[in-house]
């Protein structure tokens, strides 16, 4: 009997060491492996959620009409504060190209430091509501507006809208530069 036990055990690690061997052999994943394979999960879970909450509101600043409908309060909205964009990024723009050319005697006089006070800077939806990010997309990339980039100061108890050169600005909030991201993979890519 000890033989018959001995061979078992011997038939038995033969099989296992082909099983092994095997290109099609299950190994069960290790408890640290399972743990990141969920985590990877959850992220590109949370990944694909942020990307098709980005895509879904830019369409709507991208084309507010379209989306919402031509008689919808909202898109008119929107629509209105894209132009007062457009027409703040003109007015900085302008004084900056007025500016350059001044710069170019010596000592001339310049412009130091300039303040639009915008009907943007009164809603609450881009000032804390984190829409406003929606709205610089649209200007940048719809609008080829891409020499200054727009943001929000609080300057004595109230916002004004300013710009900055577009190679200086940085992001202030990292989720802003990711949505940023996002729309331009998303539809300009």
């Amino acid at each position: 009997m000890a033989q018959n036990i001995a061979e078992v055990f011997s038939n038995f690690s033969q099989k296992l060491a082909r099983f092994n061997k095997s290109p099609d052999a299950v190994r069960a994943p290790s408890p640290e492996k399972l743990k990141n394979s969920y985590i990877e999960e959850k992220l590109r879970e949370r990944g694909e959620k942020l990307r098709s909450s980005v895509a879904s509101t830019y369409k709507v600043f991208r084309a507010p009409f379209e989306a919402l409908g031509e008689n919808s309060d909202r898109a008119a909205s929107i629509d209105r504060d894209e132009q007062n964009l457009l027409k703040a990024y003109n007015l900085f723009k302008s004084c900056m190209d007025i500016d350059k050319e001044n710069q170019d005697e010596i000592g001339a006089t310049h412009i130091q430091n300039v303040e639009i006070h915008s009907p943007l800077s009164d809603k609450a939806s881009y000032i804390q509501g984190g829409q406003f990010i929606y709205l610089l997309c649209w200007l940048y990339f719809e609008q080829n507006c891409q020499e200054f980039f727009p943001f929000f100061k609080e300057i004595e108890s109230h916002n004004v809208l300013c710009f900055e050169r577009a190679e200086s600005f940085q992001f202030s909030d990292p989720h802003e530069k990711e949505i940023f991201e996002l729309v331009k993979a998303e539809f300009y890519s």
